[in-house]
């Protein structure tokens, strides 16, 4: 038996290294007041990004990272 190679229009895309690299991602709650949620949604539709995207960023320069 002789090994054929595959065409290139026949091989498999492979993953991006950013999706393999993912670290698994977990869900936080907190409770905080009102205004304060304001004030980050506020922030973050002034930066065209989303709340989650805002407070992460604020949690890795706490955290030195």
């Amino acid at each position: 038996m002789s090994l054929k190679s595959k065409s290139l229009s026949s091989v498999r895309d492979l993953p991006a290294v950013s999706v393999l690299m993912e670290e698994e991602q977990v869900r936080i709650n907190l409770n905080v007041g009102k205004s304060l949620r304001n004030k980050w949604k506020a922030a973050a539709l002034k930066r065209e990004k989303t709340m989650t995207e805002l407070i992460l960023e604020a949690m890795k320069t706490y955290s030195n990272e």
